[in-house]
């Protein structure tokens, strides 16, 4: 891995959700009390009322700016004024994650998961096969892509109205896939410079295993290559026995490469939790 795919990689990551929170309903966020923090030049999100590792993570520290330990008490101390019971460290890689990892361990977290971190040059692929149609979607069908990704990965209903939002926003590409009037599968492409993001990739379960997925790959490929994007970026989980991972599959046949694996540190605090929404 080299420390510009990384840097690339993480940067990336971060202004594509300082985007989405821009766009954030003012309704939504007094009526969930959501904040969003910098920290040392980590984002620090926040859901009160929620273990969820989504809603409550921290991503970034020591990516744009030097990290110091007691950065890692501030972020602590907002969590417990906010008293959200759980919440994820994504570690990002480079000179300071050791030292970043031990600050961690000192306070508690413990090591979770890891996602990978994939990396592409924007150059198409190869046209995907797929009966389903392939769309890249305006506000008109915001509503469609907000109700079919909140029914793929359980998103709250209240919530809708912040994913519809992001629709049009700059950097934003949203596509959807068809199959006749139904949408049935969901991608997201943010692009901004010479890097892209890929997320939010999704498919009903009974519309699986008809090439939605490689194709909304190969549909935001072509995007990115489009906007002028050298490099694209995603991750996925952790490919292990046991755990699904056609995504992981699907992004290697694609041309994707593992670039690195990024450790998420989770800390709980000794009280039970409440709801994870």
């Amino acid at each position: 891995m080299s420390r510009e795919i990384a840097r690339a990689a993480e940067s990336i990551e971060l202004r594509m959700n300082e985007a989405y929170w821009a766009v954030l309903p003012r309704a939504l966020a007094e009526k969930r009390n959501l904040a969003l923090f910098r920290v040392g030049g980590a984002m620090v999100a926040i859901t009160p009322n929620s273990t969820s590792l989504r809603r409550n993570r921290v991503l970034g520290l020591g990516v744009e700016e030097l990290a110091r330990e007691e950065m890692v008490d501030e972020v602590l101390d907002l969590f417990r004024a906010f008293r959200v019971k759980r919440f994820s460290f994504h570690l990002s890689p480079g000179p300071q994650s050791e030292s970043i990892g031990r600050w961690l361990a000192k306070r508690g977290f413990k090591l979770h998961h890891r996602y990978a971190m994939l990396f592409r040059r924007a150059v198409p692929p190869a046209s995907a096969k797929t009966d389903l149609i392939i769309r890249r979607i305006g506000k008109s069908e915001a509503d469609s892509f907000a109700r079919v990704f909140s029914e793929i990965f359980a998103e709250p209903s209240d919530r809708l109205t912040w994913i519809a939002a992001a629709v049009g926003a700059p950097g934003f590409s949203h596509y959807l896939a068809y199959d006749g009037d139904r949408a049935v599968a969901t991608g997201l492409l943010f692009v901004d410079g010479n890097c892209g993001w890929m997320g939010w990739a999704g498919t009903l379960t009974p519309y699986r295993r008809r090439g939605a997925h490689t194709a909304l790959i190969a549909g935001r490929l072509k995007r990115a290559a489009e906007l002028g994007a050298k490099s694209v970026v995603c991750a996925t989980l952790e490919p292990k026995p046991g755990r699904p991972s056609g995504s992981y599959r699907d992004l290697l046949r694609q041309g994707f490469v593992q670039a690195y694996l990024r450790p998420i540190w989770v800390w709980e605090s000794a009280a039970p939790g409440t709801s994870r929404r």
